[in-house]
């Protein structure tokens, strides 16, 4: 299957044109599962389903979440799990592969700057990253059965490769020892920043029982050439080879 993830930037309703144009995008890739964030609460999967996080704290009233799955496979959504801060950057649900039952998880984790838009974390960019990351981890190992795969992916806000810009090497490390603690193989890892000069802070990350290969980074703009997102878009082609 093909599985995509892109930050759609500032949650774009999905009537307005931008949100016709990423729509147009997407459904040129033809992936069966993205992965999407900064998204609107009401975006339209054209012959899937989409599901989407919890309401942000910033601004609960309003229809922007920060992370969604978007997917023409079975899936079936998974409820949210209490009152931590790190709920609302999170949505898990499970996807029906030809018969095998895949988890599915969708993450934003704090940037620097974040809890100005992000009630509840803690004082110190690195103390937020990793309370909401190690919380994802916790959701995800809880939700996940005894030898099911597993595909996650998002908005980290962190490199695993150098060079390093907005992040630092301790995310870094902090983010591969969770990819590790998962058993997950990051597909991103080596692909490039929209800007060119850095690597990916947007990841795709895929359990070892996929057969897989480098994601590819894609750069989608107006017709005027401008881009559509402050962040790249990254597709990849993996297979669950049959048990």
């Amino acid at each position: 299957m093909r599985i995509g993830t892109w930050n759609l930037r500032l949650c774009p309703s999905p009537s307005s044109e931008k949100g016709q144009r990423i729509s147009a995008w997407l459904d040129d890739q033809k992936a069966d599962l993205w992965l999407l964030t900064e998204v609107h609460r009401d975006w339209d999967p054209r012959g899937g389903r989409f599901l989407a996080s919890p309401p942000r704290s910033f601004d609960g009233d309003k229809p922007k979440r920060w992370a969604g799955i978007e997917t023409g496979l079975p899936v079936t959504a998974l409820p949210a799990g209490g009152e931590h801060p790190g709920e609302e950057g999170l949505v898990l649900a499970r996807v029906d592969v030809d018969g095998t039952s895949v988890l599915v998880a969708c993450s934003v984790l704090p940037w620097k700057g974040a809890h100005q838009y992000w009630h509840g974390l803690p004082t110190g960019h690195f103390a937020q990253f990793h309370l909401v990351l190690q919380h994802h981890v916790e959701r995800i190992r809880g939700e996940r059965r005894a030898g099911e795969p597993l595909v996650w992916g998002g908005d980290f806000n962190q490199q695993l490769q150098r060079p390093l810009d907005g992040a630092t090497v301790k995310g870094m490390a902090a983010l591969q020892s969770a990819f590790d603690s998962l058993g997950l193989v990051a597909l991103t890892a080596g692909a490039e920043h929209l800007n060119g000069r850095m690597r990916s802070i947007d990841h795709l990350a895929v359990s070892k029982h996929f057969d897989g290969s480098a994601a590819q980074t894609h750069r989608p703009t107006w017709p005027d050439g401008k881009n559509l997102s402050d962040h790249a878009a990254y597709t990849a082609d993996v297979v669950l080879p049959r048990t």
